[in-house]
Formats: C-alpha cells, structure tokens, sequence
C-alpha cells in the first residue's frame, strides 16, 4: 500500500545524505523504501521514519551486481507496490593517487556509483513506463564536473551519471517520467568528516561552510514535486557556490 505522494527507492538510504533523503521524503508522505548494504542501518532509519508516524521498510543489498540489484528493487515492490519514484544515491569515495588505481577499484567504483544506477533505473522503469509518469534523481557530484588530484575513478563515474541523466531524461520524456541529478559539493556526513581533506576544500567555498545533508535532501525533494515538472535532463549544483555553471 503507497502513501498519497507514492512509494519512492532511496538507494545508499541507510546513512548520510540517503538517510537524510528519506527522512525528508517520509515527512511529506512518500513510502520509502531504503536500499542500504548494511541491513543494521537500513532497518534503523525504517524503524526512524516509523517512529515519526512514516511508513518504510529496510532492504539489504549489494548494489555492486545487476542481480542483487533487481532482486531489492523487486522486493520493494513486492511490499509497497508499483515504484514512483527512484533516487540513484549510492556511492563509495574512495581516493588515491591516478597510478595506484587497480582493475578492481576501477570496477567496484564503476558498479556502485555508476552501473548500480542503470540496474536500478532499468527495473524501476518497468513501472514507471507502464503508468506514464514517474520521478528518477540521480547522485551526481562536483566532481564529476572539476575532478582533481586523487579521484579519478569517482569523478569518471560522476561524469558518467551525468550524461546517463541527460540520455535518459530525452529518452523517458514520452512516458512524462522526469529525470534530473543534483551534484553536491562538500557536504557535512560521517564519511567527509573522518579526515581533513574538507579543511582545505573549505578554503573554495564561498559560503564559507559545508553543506547539510538535509539541503542535499531539500532539492532532491523539489525536483520530485509538483514545482518541478517541467524540469528534466537538469543537474542542480548544491555547493556553495564553488562551482558556478
């Protein structure tokens, strides 16, 4: 059974900016399904929303292969229904330097921050399709627009999604299904924090703070409303004003 607003895939929902989108979601009447590698965290922020009178359910999964990924789309749609809405939030950061980059690196980064979000698409797009409508935010970043020193693999998956936003929204715009990213700069969660390379990038950012994962959440939000259908194909930058574009 779906809420008024409709059963919304958060992926990468157990913690930082997912958790904080589904907690903004669950307050103004989306279902929310979460998809999280940890099962721990993804029944934590479920049992969160439930506690605030919202309805979600917490799905460990792997995002890493196309099966694991059908099957937790499936099974949320076994429990709450048809799926309105997808929010592709899933993502590793690692960092180092270009010339210790292994075949493996490249490939989990690859199937996590990237591949994961055409499985994902894919099957949510069965519904979607059928129902002609439907909202799909993908996690881009700013990096994915000015890579640096030390990321190369995540900033060429970030590129990625956004070309795989701007290719899909054409494509998906018969079916009324709007597509669009968000790309957040520095953003103040738990995997940012646990070292100083935020002190340095603090210097950029003329607002002169991080961002909240909660303004993070607030866009993704407004790009799935009302306000918002006549945007698609659009990548909203959220920094602060370090990248103006």
């Amino acid at each position: 059974m779906t809420s008024r607003k409709g059963h919304a895939v958060v992926t990468g929902g157990g913690s930082g900016i997912g958790r904080a989108i589904v907690r903004t979601l669950a307050s103004e009447g989306w279902t929310v399904s979460i998809l999280s590698l940890s099962v721990e965290h993804a029944l934590a922020v479920a049992d969160e929303v439930t506690l605030n009178g919202g309805t979600a359910q917490g799905i460990a999964c792997d995002l890493s292969t196309r099966d694991a990924a059908e099957a937790a789309i499936q099974k949320a749609r076994s429990t709450f229904g048809s799926i309105n809405a997808l929010i592709n939030n899933v993502g590793i950061y690692p960092s180092g330097p270009f010339m210790e980059i292994k075949d493996q690196d490249w490939d989990l980064i690859m199937a996590v921050c990237l591949k994961s979000f055409l499985w994902c698409s894919q099957e949510c797009l069965v519904d979607m399709m059928t129902l002609r409508s439907g909202k799909i935010v993908n996690m881009a970043s700013i990096d994915g627009k000015t890579p640096g020193p030390g990321n190369a693999v995540y900033s060429a998956a970030k590129a990625g999604v956004i070309s795989l936003t701007r290719s899909l929204a054409a494509e998906m715009a018969e079916f009324n299904i709007n597509v669009n990213a968000v790309a957040p700069g520095w953003v103040e969660t738990p995997n940012i924090l646990k070292s100083d390379r935020w002190k340095e990038a603090l210097k950029k950012i003329p607002l002169g703070r991080l961002g909240k994962p909660e303004e993070i959440a607030d866009a993704v939000s407004f790009l799935l409303s009302e306000k918002a259908v006549y945007i698609t194909g659009e990548v909203l930058n959220i920094n602060g004003g370090m990248l103006m574009d």
